[in-house]
């Protein structure tokens, strides 16, 4: 049978996880999911997005007010109905490649058998046990996936059968690295692998490996995975096994990492309650008082599963769940039901065998009796998490991409909650959409909830749950509002997790389109979208009076400067944020606490590491750095040339003269007129090749161009590279210059017949053409193949030049030797004169003056632009023998697509929601939980945030400046919360500034460096400024001040606000934020 074609732009976000065969057979799986309560919904919403076959709905149960708290897709005219028929028809225009079908009648063991997964949502163990013994009897296995939900309790049971392969634990690109040197061992004895020091190894101990290219011990290219051992990452070496028996070691080598299958062997549900087997606790904070003092009986079981089962959280609430399935959740919830729960608890403990026995459980009833209290309430964030997790564990099982949840994991929130149990639930509180809220909240947190003024900053994948979550939360419902903005318009590649759109929305706006679906699941939310991008610019919308009156941040971006920008809007207003981001199965979460914790901007990820240019241009040993080049050529020839041409054209003098202006010399504005003959070679580049050497009239001259660029690329750029870097050349010290990681090149002259090459010709004919507005398109390769036949190719004779190489230069030698061919400023000038002459006069005379620049777009397959970068980069992979990319690898590396699936989305939300009822609750700073999470391993990490840093006067390491610095600290002690406001006239000026820092403060302003907002600093003298008025002064600097009332002048860098303060006593001085309040 055929493999299911896959809809690659819908799911391309996905693909770039999951890979092109585990997608395949996700569209092949049969998942059932009973119980449409909030958790099963949620699940049910990820598994479809996912885009399996099909998903059959089954619930016996009547939807109910509350239902409508986290079930985002049923209505009040639901009420009373089957709740997978009320849902049916919504699920089926999610996403109509999934047949959704619809089971009223109970799971029976026998539909087990019609089902690649089954996942049960509300029940209890007892009713799962039965339909987990059936699947695992089926002929293979059907998987089972059993979650349930407690309030702010929740656990998660797998059992994927008793001999389940795992093809990939971690999802994780494929590691490499490059040998320089491999030992010939002693007999018996390990070898060490030395690899190149200028590249990073990412091996581990463990891993498996497989040798190519090795030369001399060519014994190691048998294609064998072998183990590596005593792995450095500092010294780029590790060992394998004995290797005295092999030919010596002469040169080159690639080491690829060789993932392995792992085997599970699966426990029924029925035998994993009294023997749990191996926990992972998300919280260690949790855990017992033994295991966190590293008492002696604690420290005996460490590292061994009975740890967690015996004092880490999971084993607490691993038993707080049996006793709930025992009690009942009605028993539970009634009065004297947390007692029944803790009194079952303690019997089913002591029953236990040692190995499994709760340690201090009389220390830890407190967390059975809330558990007790939720009974039976599904919330919408802890359904977001929970529905996010199942939703994974499904896919897992599909197609057996990552590592299973192995067996239970257990999950709670207990520090959210109030203080003291809430009251029994009103006769009007139960009949409503937040009973479940209510019932472990209380109706004080749900009433600020309706109240709330929230900002919700952007609404693609995790905007749309967010405004799903909020929405069902009943957040703005009540005299509050929550304004979401976003900038953005919907393509047809978000549909496969940015769940709130449809087809019909493609092409409109992220925010107005997800605001309205979130206020249809609940008509009371009050939501206001904007289409605003949050920045500088837009401050005259997002005013101060906008920032004040806000409760709360929340951030759905997917860019470090937009996050940096709001982060410091909210420390300036001092405004809570909630901060999260997803990178394929991986999520994060951040609270921005005022006055308790770091701010985001506190703590950066370093920068990717780039590759070098001579890399790219000249020694490439990697397909990401041919990606690298291909890109580049495609925006140098159909972006910038084009752009360049049509500012040129409009005023040539001008074009040239803002170069210099700009600080460009003179080579660099002469390698825009005529490009560098080191890269065109035969041909001519920049301005020169557009307007003068090749303006095409016709679609085969476009052709042509696309010939001569192939020879000019992929023959000639080699030929000269070869004739400048033989073979045989050697360094200074005597090395071969061509040892790794460098790859000798070879050309790769031009076959018509090849696929490859012409895929590159058509792509690159037909952007040109688009670049010269000529409106034909073609694909046809027997046209192309006829037009080929007439063009003329340049002969190129290869030169002596320099060539860029990595190797490390003597500064001093490489600034006294000058190049021998160096032209005086006088020539270089009269060069450059010419050459505006000669491109101008090709204009005067009736060359092309219209170029349409071609912005490079990554979602759209048929515009050509990843089938140019694709075979540009495979083309540069055959000229050194590097491993070819596909068209999805292309798309994804060279459109920097970032991985995204709607299971970390999902998950990611509900962990921020629950961060955000704390904030509701004035949570203290022990309470709330920054969070990582990774779904393929899975590893689930929670941590109390990093209090904000207190400055007080003294001694202090400043990481700006990298050193120690003494200084007096104003107000002593402060933190980046601080705010030093000054009141002042709108005519103030920088003079009546210093002379309020004299008298309010007894300091003295000695300097105030300013940026603009075209990023120029105005570092010039004070006392140049003192007659000028404030308002004028950062008018001039490009901030609009017509009717703003505030405005920061002095900030900590990098935001170069920095007002330069001293004591009288002639010592530094580190002031917090100072800002300056205009009165009327």
């Amino acid at each position: 049978m055929a493999a299911p074609a896959l809809d690659e732009d819908l799911h391309s976000r996905q693909m770039a996880v999951y890979g092109r065969e585990s997608m395949i057979k996700l569209s092949g799986a049969s998942v059932l999911i009973a119980g449409l309560n909030g958790l099963g919904a949620e699940t049910a919403k990820n598994v479809i997005l996912a885009g399996v076959k099909s998903v059959t709905l089954q619930d016996t149960k009547k939807a109910t007010p509350a239902d409508l708290g986290a079930n985002f897709y049923l209505t009040p005219s639901d009420i009373g109905m089957n709740r997978a028929e009320a849902c049916k028809d919504r699920f089926q225009e999610l996403n109509p490649e999934v047949r959704v079908n619809v089971v009223t009648g109970a799971v029976t063991p026998k539909m087990t058998q019609d089902y690649r997964v089954v996942v049960m949502c509300d029940a209890s163990v007892e009713e799962a046990a039965p339909i987990d013994a059936a699947a695992r009897a089926q002929s293979p296995p059907v998987a089972f996936i059993y979650a349930s939900l407690h309030g702010v309790f929740g656990s998660l049971f797998c059992d994927f059968g008793p001999d389940f392969v795992c093809a990939d634990t971690t999802g994780e690109a494929v590691k490499t690295a490059i040998v320089s040197k491999i030992e010939k061992s002693e007999e018996g004895k390990p070898a060490q692998v030395q690899c190149v020091l200028d590249e990073e190894i990412d091996l581990d101990d463990g891993d498996h490996v497989q040798f190519t290219e090795v030369k001399g011990m060519t014994e190691l290219n048998d294609g064998k995975p072998r183990v590596i051992s005593d792995v450095s990452k500092m010294r780029k070496c590790f060992k394998i096994q004995d290797t005295s028996g092999m030919s010596a070691y002469e040169s080159g080598g690639i080491v690829t990492q060789v993932k392995m299958l792992k085997v599970l062997k699966f426990r029924a549900m029925s035998d994993t309650l009294t023997a749990p087997g191996h926990f992972q606790d998300a919280d260690t904070s949790k855990q017992s008082d033994k295991a966190k003092n590293f008492d002696e009986a604690a420290l005996a079981y460490f590292g061994q599963p009975e740890f967690e089962a015996k004092f880490g959280r999971s084993g607490l609430l691993h038993l707080g769940m049996r006793a709930l399935n025992a009690v009942g959740v009605a028993a539970a919830v009634a009065e004297g039901g947390a007692d029944a729960v803790v009194a079952k608890a303690r019997e089913l403990n002591e029953a236990a065998a040692v190995e499994a026995k709760v340690e201090e459980f009389d220390e830890r009833v407190e967390t059975l009796k809330n558990l007790a209290r939720g009974a039976g309430a599904v919330i919408s964030p802890m359904a977001a998490v929970f529905g996010g997790v199942a939703g994974q564990e499904v896919i897992k099982a599909c197609t057996t991409k990552f590592h299973p949840t192995f067996q239970w994991f257990h999950f709670d929130c207990e520090e959210s909650l109030p203080a003291a149990p809430p009251a029994s639930l009103s006769a009007e509180a139960a009949a409503s959409r937040y009973a479940g809220q209510i019932q472990v909240y209380g109706a004080d947190l749900q009433d600020k909830l309706e109240k709330l003024n929230v900002f919700l900053v952007g609404s693609g994948a995790l905007g749309c749950e967010f405004l799903k979550d909020l929405a069902l939360m009943g957040c703005a419902s009540k005299g509050g509002q929550l304004t979401v903005t976003d900038d953005d318009t919907i393509e047809k590649s978000n549909l496969s997790r940015q769940f709130l759109f449809r087809n019909t929305n493609i092409g409109m706006s992220k925010s107005l389109c997800a605001g309205q679906a979130a206020a249809a699941m609940n008509p009371e939310f009050n939501v206001k979208a904007m289409q605003e991008r949050v920045q500088p610019t837009t401050e005259n919308v997002f005013d101060d009076a906008f920032w004040d009156g806000l409760d709360v941040v929340v951030n759905a971006l997917d860019n470090v400067k937009a996050r940096l920008y709001v982060d410091s809007k909210c420390v300036m207003h001092c405004k809570p944020l909630l901060e999260s981001g997803t990178l394929g199965p991986k999520s994060n979460v951040q609270c921005v606490i005022p006055h308790l914790t770091e701010n985001y901007g506190a703590s950066r990820d370093p920068p990717e590491k780039e590759a070098p240019q001579c890399a790219l241009h000249n020694f490439p040993h990697n397909i990401d750095h041919c990606l690298g080049l291909a890109r580049s050529e495609f925006v140098g020839n159909f972006e910038t040339v084009p752009a360049d041409a049509a500012s040129f054209a409009e005023n040539p003098d001008k074009f040239v003269t803002d170069l210099l202006a700009a600080g460009e010399n003179t080579a660099s504005v002469m390698d825009k007129l005529r490009g560098d003959p080191k890269f065109n070679c035969a041909m001519t580049g920049g301005l020169h090749d557009v307007i003068v050497a090749e303006h095409p009239s016709n679609f085969e001259q476009c052709v042509g161009w696309a010939r001569r660029k192939y020879q000019s690329y992929f023959v000639d750029r080699i030929a000269l590279l070869v004739h400048n870097c033989p073979e045989d050349m050697k360094t200074d010290s005597g090395t071969s210059f061509w040892a790794p990681p460098k790859r000798f090149p070879k050309n790769v002259a031009f076959d018509a017949d090849d696929a490859m090459a012409m895929k590159f010709v058509i792509a690159a004919s037909n952007l040109r053409a688009k670049l010269f507005g000529i409106s034909e398109e073609h694909r046809d390769v027997a046209y192309f193949k006829s037009v080929l036949n007439d063009v003329k190719i340049p002969e190129f004779t290869p030169f002596n030049t320099e060539v860029e190489t990595d190797e490390k230069k003597d500064n001093n030698d490489a600034e006294a030797a000058a190049p021998a061919n160096a032209k005086s400023p006088e020539e270089e000038e009269a060069e450059l004169k010419a050459a505006v002459k000669e491109i101008a006069g090709a204009l005067a005379e009736g060359a092309a003056k219209t170029f349409v620049a071609n912005e490079f777009e990554k979602d759209c397959d048929t515009n050509f632009h990843i089938d140019f970068i694709q075979s540009f980069a495979n083309l540069r992979a055959r000229n050194y023998a590097i491993e070819e990319v596909d068209f999805l690898q292309a798309k994804l590396k060279a459109g920097r697509i970032i991985p995204a699936i709607a299971t970390a989305t999902a998950m990611a939300t509900g962990f921020v929601c629950l961060e955000l009822l704390k904030v509701l609750g004035n949570k203290e700073l022990k309470d709330y939980r920054n969070t990582f999470s990774n779904l393929a391993l899975p590893l689930f990490s929670q941590a109390e945030p990093a209090p904000c840093e207190k400055i007080v006067s003294g001694t202090r390491f400043d990481p700006a400046m990298y050193m120690d610095v003494d200084e007096v600290a104003v107000p002593d002690p402060q933190t980046v919360w601080d705010t030093l406001t000054i009141k002042a006239k709108r005519d103030m000026t920088i003079g009546g500034l210093v002379e309020w820092f004299k008298n309010e403060k007894n300091l003295v302003l000695e300097g105030w460096m300013f940026v603009s907002t075209d990023k120029q600093a105005d570092s010039s003298p004070i006392e140049d400024r003192l007659d000028t008025k404030i308002v004028d002064y950062l008018e001039k600097m490009g901030y609009p001040m017509a009717g703003k009332k505030k405005f920061m002048i002095g900030d900590s860098p990098p935001d170069a606000r920095v007002l330069e303060l001293k004591t009288d006593e002639d010592a530094d001085v580190k002031i917090c934020r100072v800002v300056v309040e205009f009165e009327d």
